[in-house]
C-alpha cells in the first residue's frame, strides 16, 4: 500500500499513467519502497527489464550462439524476411533500452519520468510488435516439428 501512494505522488507530479495500469503492464508492485532511492528509476528499471527479456528472447535467432541447439533449430526455421523484421525490431527496442537505462546516473526525476511517458506512449506498439515476432520463433519450432514427422514418414 506504501508503494501505491508513493507513486500516486509522482503520478500527480509527472502526470504518469494510474498505478494500475503501468502495474498491470509492468509488475511494478514488486518494488521494495524500502530499498530504493528514487521511485521513478526503480520504476523505469522494471520497465527496462520487461525490455531486456524482450531482447533476451530475440537474439539467439538474430545472434545465435554456434554451440546452442536451441538458437540453430530457431535460425534454421526462419526465413530471412522473419530474421530481418526481428533485426529491425530488436535495434529499435535495444536503443530504446539503453537510452532509458543510461538514465540510471541522472540524478533528475523530471527527467526519468518523462523518459517512462516516452516508453510508455509507444509501449503498446511495441508490445504487439513483441507479440508477433515471438510468433514467428514459436513457428520456427512448429516447423520443425513438422521436418521430424517428415524424416519419420520417409
Amino acid at each position: 500500500m506504501e508503494l501505491k501512494k508513493e507513486y500516486e505522488k509522482i503520478k500527480e507530479k509527472y502526470n504518469l499513467p494510474s498505478y494500475d495500469e503501468i502495474n498491470n503492464e509492468f509488475e511494478i508492485s514488486a518494488i521494495d519502497i524500502e530499498k530504493v532511492n528514487s521511485l521513478t528509476r526503480a520504476v523505469l528499471r522494471v520497465i527496462c527489464n520487461r525490455m531486456g527479456i524482450y531482447l533476451n528472447y530475440i537474439e539467439p535467432v538474430i545472434s545465435p550462439n554456434p554451440q546452442g541447439l536451441h538458437a540453430f533449430v530457431e535460425v534454421e526455421n526462419t526465413t530471412n524476411d522473419e530474421k530481418k523484421d526481428l533485426f529491425t525490431f530488436y535495434k529499435v527496442l535495444s536503443h530504446r533500452y539503453h537510452k532509458a537505462y543510461s538514465l540510471e546516473l541522472v540524478e533528475n526525476e523530471e527527467t526519468i519520468a518523462k523518459e517512462i511517458k516516452e516508453i510508455l506512449k509507444d509501449w503498446s506498439k511495441i508490445k504487439s510488435e513483441f507479440k508477433k515476432l515471438s510468433s514467428i520463433i514459436t513457428k520456427s519450432w512448429e516447423r520443425e516439428r513438422q521436418k521430424e514427422k517428415v524424416d519419420t514418414i520417409g
